[in-house]
């Protein structure tokens, strides 16, 4: 006798429903969304199970990769097929979804989506990062570059990129400035007189100077 499971995933509990070739309810119930406990409440129909069916979703990578290693034959259904054929039955439950998604692996009519490797989502995820960054670091860049137009600085484009550009600013059309220099010379002084102590001033403090002095300037 074939046995055909599904999971209706959320964010902590997984409903689980088991049916025969007929169609017939074998056994359904909860555990928490885990490969384990999911892989343990399966574990006495392993060798009748002929499909696992779930539907794509943000855990379903994570789980497929993890049960299709522990050895259980699980398919991911398009959500998007799968939800047109639940939006048939008459109550909307996590169980009742368990049950429709079952019958759906058992008759075959559902499509369905390649999952690819764990490394590939890797490989995905760094990337997906990296253009998050890099499209942060261009909006600040972007916002310096307006503020700065506001007081007659224009950044242009210079060799070594915009580090140095900002460099080249804060040493020059910053530096000259009335305002910012009447606060450069009187952070120079309260750094002077903290400094003059038992510790003596340092190349270090000059970054936090120019820092001030920048912010008092816009």
């Amino acid at each position: 006798m074939g046995v055909y499971a599904a999971l209706d995933v959320s964010q902590e509990l997984t409903a689980i429903c088991l049916i025969d070739d007929g169609g017939a309810l074998l056994a359904e119930g909860k555990v928490a969304t885990c490969p384990d406990a999911i892989a343990t409440w399966l574990g006495r129909w392993t060798g009748a199970l002929e499909k696992v069916g779930m539907e794509t979703g943000p855990l379903a990578v994570w789980l497929w990769n993890t049960l299709t290693a522990k050895g259980l034959p699980v398919v991911c259904l398009d959500a998007r097929h799968a939800s047109a054929a639940l939006k048939m039955m008459p109550n909307k439950t996590d169980r009742h979804d368990a049950r429709g998604l079952a019958q759906i692996v058992r008759t075959g009519w559902f499509k369905t989506v390649r999952i690819k490797s764990h490394e590939a989502y890797v490989v995905r995820a760094l990337l997906t990062a990296r253009d998050a960054l890099v499209a942060i670091r261009v909006r600040l860049e972007n916002e310096v570059r307006g503020l700065l137009k506001t007081f007659g600085v224009l950044f242009g484009k210079r060799v070594g990129g915009f580090m140095r550009r900002a460099e080249e600013i804060i040493a020059g059309e910053l530096a000259v400035a009335p305002s910012c220099a009447r606060s450069s010379r009187r952070w120079s002084r309260r750094d002077a007189r903290s400094c003059s102590g038992s510790v003596h001033w340092t190349p270090r403090c000059a970054p936090r100077r120019a820092a001030v002095a920048r912010s008092n300037c816009l």
